[in-house]
This record gives structure tokens, C-alpha cells and sequence, in this order.
């Protein structure tokens, strides 16, 4: 009795057992891996990356759970937004960010006549209605601090001197808008909002009754007090 092996190929052999003169060949033997010590699958049973299942948002909001990002505020104001997004869960996240506006008026002879600036910090929770899609709702709130100051130019009439005044308190927020999933995303919200309580010393009889400057100066602590805006910002998840 001999024994044969041939090769047939990258992927198997045939053992060939010869008993005089009959020969009896083995049915094919996929090969061992020699690294591994692993059979190595047919080409044909391989399973394609494209058949196999694509992450849904809940899936990248479980394996990605924090984000950071930025972008700019679109409202009363001017400003930049910084951010960090928290996962909870599939369809949950904790949202804080960071509010930087600012805005200048000038007269006709462009000298800075009107500044404002305004700083919020805020905190929402968020939730998405569904795994598979990234639109979310959201409520929370936070903290805003505003400075308003008037500089008296004496090229326009009025006197030189200046005026400052502040407006400051806490503030209920909700948010509903859409977030990409995956590493860098975009993310588009809006986020009305008004203050439940504030401290405001503004007295527009202390701003100069020269042209339109009173009227200027009341629409910008109008703008101060207009917390809403459309948030945009771009980040990136890990």
C-alpha cells in the first residue's frame, strides 16, 4: 500500500492510497494556514466589506462617545461657538458649549461709537429620534454675561465721554436640528432661547441725545437681549 499527495492548487490537495493496483484519492483538503494554523476559506465564500453591514448612528454614538467641534452662531449677534458632545447612549448625548458674540456700530466718520459683547455658557440634553438618522431635539440652559459701551465722539456733536452698562442672568434654551455620526460631522440646530432671570443697569437717557444715537444704541441692547440663534459647527468624534 503507497500514499500520494498531490498538489492541486493554492487552496487544497488530493491524497491519493494505492492498494495494488487500485488507487483511491481523498476528497480535497483545504489548507492550513501555516501561520495560524486557520483553514483558509475559498475565494468564493469570502464575505465582501460591502455586504457586510453598514454602522447606524446609535452604533458610531456607542463606539465614538465624545466630540468636539466649532463654528459660527447665526443670530442678534455676531459670534463663534465652541462645543463638546457627550454620548450617553444610542439615542442620547450631552451637549455643552461655549458662546462668543460681539458687534460694533461706527458713525460716518467711522469711529467706533457702539460696542457690544456677550458671553453664554450653556448645557442641553439631546435626543434623537431614531438609530438610523441624526435628528435630535433638545432643552436645557445656562449663564449669560452682556457688556454694552458707548464712546462719545465729539466730530458728530455729542459729548466725548462714555457710558457702560451690563446685563447678566440665567436662561432656558430648547434646540432641534440635525449631527453627522462618524468621525468629522456637521452638525445644524436651531436654538431659541430667553431669559427667566437677568440684571440689566442699562438707562438709555445716559447715551447722548445727538442724531440717531439713542435709537442706535436702544437697538443694540435689544440685540443683547436676543439670546436665539442657528448654531453650525464642525467637529470630530473619538
Amino acid at each position: 500500500m503507497t500514499g500520494k499527495i498531490k498538489n492541486i492548487g493554492a487552496e487544497a490537495v488530493v491524497i491519493g492510497t494505492s492498494i495494488g493496483d487500485v488507487t483511491v484519492e481523498s476528497a480535497k483538503i483545504s489548507r492550513v494556514d501555516r501561520e495560524t494554523g486557520v483553514s483558509s476559506p475559498a475565494p468564493g465564500n469570502a464575505v465582501r466589506a460591502e455586504d457586510a453591514p453598514r454602522k447606524s448612528y446609535s452604533d458610531w454614538h456607542i463606539q465614538q462617545k465624545h466630540g468636539l467641534g466649532f463654528g459660527p452662531g447665526l443670530g442678534s449677534m455676531p459670534g463663534i461657538i465652541l462645543f463638546y458632545d457627550h454620548n450617553l447612549s444610542g439615542t442620547s448625548q450631552l451637549h455643552t458649549q461655549l458662546d462668543v458674540n460681539a458687534m460694533t456700530r461706527v458713525n460716518v466718520w467711522d469711529e467706533k461709537i457702539i460696542k457690544t459683547q456677550r458671553t453664554m455658557l450653556l448645557a442641553t440634553y439631546r435626543h434623537f429620534f431614531s438609530e438610523h438618522a441624526g435628528f435630535y431635539i433638545g432643552a436645557g440652559g445656562g449663564l449669560a454675561d452682556s457688556k454694552f459701551e458707548y464712546n462719545g465722539s465729539s466730530l458728530s456733536g455729542s459729548p466725548n465721554y462714555r457710558y457702560s452698562s451690563t446685563l447678566s442672568g440665567t436662561f432656558l434654551l430648547a434646540e432641534a436640528g440635525w449631527q453627522g455620526k462618524e468621525g468629522y460631522y456637521f452638525h445644524v440646530g436651531l436654538q431659541p432661547a430667553a431669559y427667566v432671570s437677568s440684571s440689566d443697569d442699562y438707562d438709555v437717557s445716559k447715551v447722548p441725545d445727538v442724531s440717531n444715537h439713542r435709537a442706535v444704541a436702544n437697538e443694540e441692547h435689544d440685540n443683547l437681549k436676543q439670546l436665539g440663534q442657528i448654531s453650525l459647527g464642525f467637529g470630530w468624534f473619538f
